[in-house]
């Protein structure tokens, strides 16, 4: 079978036991990679990266009286967001997620514009993740039905 038809039959034909198999294994892939991705933010946050700069980030978007509670409930959600993208999984998770990851890069873009021209483009990265995150969605409204 060619690629073309791998792509046809993708599109909704039956008969495709290898690509089903493909995209079980894609879904696990960038459910866990999307969970690490959460799990490792928290961690570099609170362990790693001087909580003295992340917070005055969030002074400059404009969290300025409660910047270090905001700091530490952020640091929470990210882990929150990684052990339930491993562990339980729901077509909601995935668009909160989704929101959430939009959310971060356009305040972020707005207001710390040096991240959206950054060389190593950790905004824009966040295209990838937006489209990993529908992906995730889509599928887990499927398995559902």
């Amino acid at each position: 079978m060619s690629g073309r038809d791998d792509l046809r039959n993708a599109a909704g034909h039956a008969g495709v036991p290898a690509l089903d198999a493909q995209l079980i294994r894609l879904y696990w892939c960038m459910r866990l990679g999307i969970g690490v991705i959460w799990l490792w933010t928290a961690y570099v946050s609170w362990f790693i990266f001087p909580h003295s700069q992340s917070v005055d980030w969030l002074r400059r978007i404009g969290i300025a009286g409660h910047a270090d509670s905001a700091f530490a409930m952020l640091c929470v959600l990210d882990l929150l967001m990684g052990i339930l993208s491993c562990v339980f999984a729901s077509a909601l998770l995935w668009w909160i997620q989704l929101l959430v990851v939009a959310g971060y890069s356009v305040v972020i873009a707005i207001l710390l514009p040096e991240f959206l021209f950054h060389p190593f483009g950790p905004i824009i990265k966040n295209l990838a993740v937006l489209c990993c995150l529908a992906f995730l969605g889509i599928v887990e409204r499927r398995r559902s039905l």
